[in-house]
Order: C-alpha cells, then sequence, then structure tokens
C-alpha cells in the first residue's frame, strides 16, 4: 500500500493517505474501514453515546460508515437557525448533516477537509440528507482555509485536530474565521496523564491513529488561551479504556493503520482523554 513507503516525519501526509484510502474503499458496496469496530450502524453508534438514534435516522449510510469521531459536536454547539457553521475536518460529513438540520434554510454549513475521497462521501452525504442547498465543500488545509475573516458563527471539530501537527495554527485560523462573539465546539483527544516518552514515539510514527498526534489537556487548552479563546468550558471528559484505544490508536482503520502493541495500549489506559468542550471569541476582538 502506498502509506507504507510515508515517514513518520511527514504526519499530514499520513493522516491524508490513509484517510482518503478509507474514504474510497468506504465508498464501495459493503466495505467498512474498521469492520466491526465503528458506528457502522445506528445502534453501534447510539451505545456508543456519540449520537441518538434520532439524530442517526437524518444521516445517510456512506456518512456515519465513515464516521470516526470522538463525539457529537453539533449536539452541544447550541446551534440555531440562520446561523452560519464550518467544520474543520469534515470527513464523510456526518456532523455538516447535522448542523445543516439544526441552522435550517436560512443557515450554511461549510465542511473543511483535506482529503478528496472524504470530500466526495460528503457531498454525496448531504445530497441524500437533502441539505446540499446549505451546504458546502473546501478542500484545504485546517491551518489555512480559505474563508474570509469573521466569517462563521460556529466553528466545529469532531476528533481532527489532535491528528494536526500544528495545532496552534489550526486553532488561529478557527478564530479568524469566527466573528467576534462566535464561538468553538470541539471533540478531540488529549493526555491526561504521563505517558513513556519511547510508547508516545512509537504512537508518533502511526499518526493516523487518533493518539499519535496528542498533546498533553494542560497544554491543549493554553493554545486556546494563547490564541485568544475565552469562556472555555469542558462538556465532558471520557478517560479511553482498553478496547475503545484499541479501535482509536488504529484509525481509520488496521488495514490503513497498523495497530499499536497491546502493551503500549495497556500502559496509556486512562491517560487517553476525550474531551468535548465549548469556547468563545471574545466579541471585542
Amino acid at each position: 500500500m502506498e502509506t507504507e513507503t510515508i515517514k513518520a516525519g511527514d504526519p499530514k501526509d499520513i493522516v491524508k493517505s490513509r484517510y482518503d484510502a478509507c474514504a474510497e474503499q468506504g465508498g464501495g458496496e459493503g466495505a467498512v474501514c474498521c469492520a466491526g469496530d465503528t458506528p457502522a450502524s445506528p445502534s453501534f453508534a447510539a451505545e456508543h453515546g456519540l449520537y441518538s438514534r434520532e439524530e442517526l435516522s437524518l444521516v445517510p449510510k456512506i456518512a456515519f460508515t465513515l464516521s470516526r469521531g470522538c463525539g457529537n459536536p453539533a449536539g452541544f454547539a447550541d446551534l440555531q437557525p440562520g446561523e452560519v457553521v464550518v467544520d474543520f475536518g469534515c470527513g464523510a460529513g456526518i456532523d455538516v448533516v447535522l448542523a445543516a438540520h439544526k441552522v435550517g434554510p436560512a443557515g450554511k454549513v461549510v465542511g473543511v477537509d483535506m482529503t478528496p475521497h472524504m470530500i466526495e462521501r460528503a457531498k454525496q452525504s448531504v445530497a441524500e440528507a437533502h441539505v446540499a442547498e446549505t451546504t458546502e465543500f473546501l478542500l484545504a488545509d485546517l491551518e489555512q482555509v480559505e474563508l474570509p475573516d469573521g466569517f462563521a458563527d460556529v466553528v466545529i471539530s469532531n476528533c481532527v485536530i489532535n491528528l494536526c501537527p500544528d495545532k496552534e495554527a489550526v486553532y488561529r485560523e478557527a478564530f479568524r474565521v469566527l466573528k467576534p462573539g462566535g464561538r468553538l465546539a470541539i471533540s478531540d483527544i488529549v493526555y491526561g496523564g504521563e505517558i513513556d516518552p519511547q510508547v508516545r514515539e512509537r504512537f508518533q510514527a502511526n499518526w493516523a491513529g487518533c493518539v499519535g498526534g496528542a498533546i498533553e489537556e494542560d497544554r491543549y487548552f493554553q493554545i486556546l488561551q494563547d490564541v485568544g479563546f475565552g469562556q472555555v468550558e469542558i462538556v465532558a471528559r471520557h478517560p479511553l479504556q482498553q478496547k475503545e484505544l484499541e479501535e482509536m490508536a488504529c484509525c481509520p482503520g488496521p488495514e490503513f493503520t497498523p495497530a499499536p502493541a497491546k502493551d503500549d495500549i495497556a500502559s496509556v489506559e486512562g491517560k487517553v482523554v476525550s474531551i468535548k468542550f465549548r469556547a468563545g471569541k471574545p466579541r471585542t476582538h
């Protein structure tokens, strides 16, 4: 596979290649990236608390089959009719679809992703969900989203910023595209405890797995503060247990990202945390 030739020092290339291959295969009949271990059915996603059955009834199969999120940002963003939303790392569009239903025909949702096949799947998703008229997609790096300053009321993201090497650059871009008084609603993965440096290095070698690019929680929230965000509100913190870690650490699937050693997974159990939070851009900025 092409991804096996990518060097560990090229995390963006690793992420782009593996998630794009996942999206390409996931569009085939019966193809699922992590068969049996992903939200490939409404019951799985509902049981894992990501989305309600009512929400999943609005989402086309391709969107939740390819979903690799760790939360439901559209569910806690307090989205209002007529708002403009940007989804950083939209994948196959599950959160774009749900956000579009919340902001309604007077609103707008823009999905941004750097993987061409994910953008294709997302366009398929919004068409099947009948929200294509109020959505659009940009193929772009999250460090340089081609949207105007002060464009959005809300920026959402679902387990993607952990995959970005330069998290500060991503959050600076989110800050830029938000209107004064705009807000973030983010689900992500952080380290909530000491991680052995050698274990961390091995995780980083497979950067596409959602623990490879994680950083310490304190450092993560310091970045938000440094960029200018305030009013940080933790919605939920969930330390990942062994099975969850095994699933997350080989995202987007074991066919694309080699699974870490079981001893490495065991050593970080309870120290890798799924966080959900809101934050605001000051109105005076």
